[in-house]
C-alpha cells in the first residue's frame, strides 16, 4: 500500500518502555520516506517522555492509563472517568486521521485505531498480534517469522506502506534539563575510575521471572571493581530501590546508587557511563538506544525476539536449556537464571570492554551523534 505522503498518520504503540523504544527506528524510517506527513503518536503515560523527545513526531497523545486505573478502583470517580474517556475519544476524532499504524497489536490499540476514524488501519496479520486485534485493522502485514527481532518486525510494517528504507540509526537525545540534573548527581559521586558501569538488577513489578539474583549481582560488581578497576553505579526503576540497596550492602567493594530519575534522565545518566549490565528489561533497551555498550543477561525470554537494538554494541549471556525460552511467569525453579554465574557475565563484560577500547573511534562517533542532537 503506497501513501501519497501528506496524510495525517496516527502511530499506536502504548507501552511498555522497551517496546516503545523498539518502535522508534520504524517511525524514523517512515518519517524519512514521508517528510510532509502529519505524524502523531498515542502512548501511555509511562513512556511519554521518550516519545516527546523524539524529533520524528509532530504531537504526542497521552493515554493516561495510571490515572484511569486508579479511578476504576473507586466507583465515586466513575462519572469523572467517563467524562475524561469520552472527551479523550472526541479529541482523537477531531484530528481526522487518515492512516493508523498499529504497532502494538492488542485489543486496546485496535479499538483506539477504530475510534480514530482513520479509513486505512495497518496492523499485523493473525498470529502476529493478540486479542483479536486483526479484526480492527484492514491492511494486514505478515512478518513471516514468529521469532523476528521486534525492531525488524516493526520495520516490516512501514515497509508495507511504501517505505523500503533500511534500519536507521536512532539515538535518544535527553533535554538540557535532563542532562543538568544528572550533572548534579555526577558532581556528588565524582566517579574517577574507568570503566563506569551501570548495573540495572530490577525489572517491572510483574516480571520477577526475568531477574537475576541480587547476591550474584553483588559478586559480579565486586569482581568488576577488582578486575577492571570499575566504578559501579546501581540504577533502579519503580519498586527496585530495595534490590540495589541489598546489592550494595552485600558488596565488599564501593558502589553508588543512582538518583531516582525519569526515563530520559536515566538515558542522560547512561550516556555518561561506559557500559551497561542487566537483564532483558526496558532500561536495557534504553541503554542501547542511548549509545551505551551492553551485556545482557537472558533467562526465560527469547534472545532473538528481544535482542538489543541492532546498531548498538552488545553481548548476551544465556545458557541453552530445553525449557527456555518460555513465558511461564509462575516458574519457581528458575533453572535458566541459576545456570548463569557471575564468572560467565564477568567474562563477557571484560571481552566487551576490550572491544570498546579497540573501537574507541566508532564509540566516540556514536557519543558525538547523541550529544549533537541534544
Amino acid at each position: 500500500m503506497k501513501l501519497n505522503g501528506k496524510e495525517r498518520v496516527l502511530i499506536i504503540r502504548l507501552g511498555s518502555v522497551g517496546d516503545v523504544l523498539r518502535t522508534l527506528p520504524a517511525v524514523s524510517a517512515f518519517r524519512s520516506c514521508y517528510p510532509e506527513a502529519r505524524i502523531d503518536w498515542v502512548v501511555q503515560d509511562l513512556s511519554e517522555d521518550i516519545v516527546r523527545s523524539f524529533s520524528s513526531i509532530d504531537d504526542v497523545i497521552v493515554l493516561p492509563r495510571k490515572r484511569w486505573v486508579r479511578m476504576i478502583k473507586k466507583p465515586a470517580f466513575y462519572p469523572r472517568m467517563f467524562r475524561e474517556i469520552t472527551g479523550w475519544i472526541r479529541a482523537l476524532k477531531r484530528q481526522k486521521y487518515e492512516v493508523v499504524l498499529d504497532f502494538h497489536g492488542i485489543l486496546k490499540s485496535g479499538i483506539i485505531g477504530l475510534l480514530s476514524g482513520a479509513k486505512k488501519r495497518v496492523g499485523f496479520e493473525k498470529g502476529y498480534c493478540k486479542e483479536f486485534n486483526y479484526f480492527f485493522t484492514n491492511f494486514h502485514i505478515d512478518p513471516k517469522d514468529p521469532r523476528l527481532n521486534r525492531v525488524e518486525k516493526n520495520l516490516k510494517l512501514v515497509h508495507a506502506v511504501g517505505c523500503g528504507r533500511p534500519l536507521p540509526k536512532v539515538w535518544l537525545t535527553p533535554s538540557h534539563e535532563d542532562r543538568e540534573r544528572i550533572e548534579k548527581f555526577w558532581e556528588d559521586i565524582q566517579p574517577v575510575n574507568s570503566p563506569i558501569i551501570a548495573i540495572q538488577p530490577s525489572s517491572s513489578r510483574d516480571t520477577d521471572f526475568k531477574r537475576w539474583f541480587p547476591e550474584r549481582y553483588a559478586r559480579l560488581c565486586d569482581a568488576l571493581v577488582e578486575t577492571l578497576g570499575a566504578t559501579i553505579i546501581l540504577t533502579w526503576g519503580p519498586g527496585g530501590r530495595s534490590a540495589v540497596e541489598e546489592i550494595q550492602e552485600t558488596m565488599v567493594q564501593p558502589s553508588h546508587i543512582a538518583c531516582s530519575t525519569s526515563l530520559m534522565e536515566l538515558s542522560a545518566l547512561f550516556q555518561k557511563c561506559d557500559m551497561y549490565v542487566g537483564g532483558d528489561t526496558g532500561p536495557m533497551h534504553l541503554a542501547c538506544f542511548s549509545g551505551l555498550p551492553a551485556v545482557v543477561i537472558y533467562g526465560p525470554t527469547d534472545p532473538r525476539v528481544n535482542a538489543p537494538y541492532p546498531h548498538s554494541l552488545h553481548r548476551t549471556v544465556r545458557v541453552e536449556l530445553p525449557c527456555s525460552p518460555c513465558r511461564d511467569k509462575t516458574c519457581t525453579r528458575r533453572l535458566c537464571m541459576k545456570a548463569i554465574t557471575p564468572e560467565m557475565v564477568l567474562d563477557e563484560v571484560v571481552a566487551l570492554w576490550k572491544e570498546v577500547q579497540r573501537k574507541q573511534a566508532d564509540m566516540g562517533e556514536i557519543r558525538q551523534s547523541v550529544v549533537s542532537h541534544a
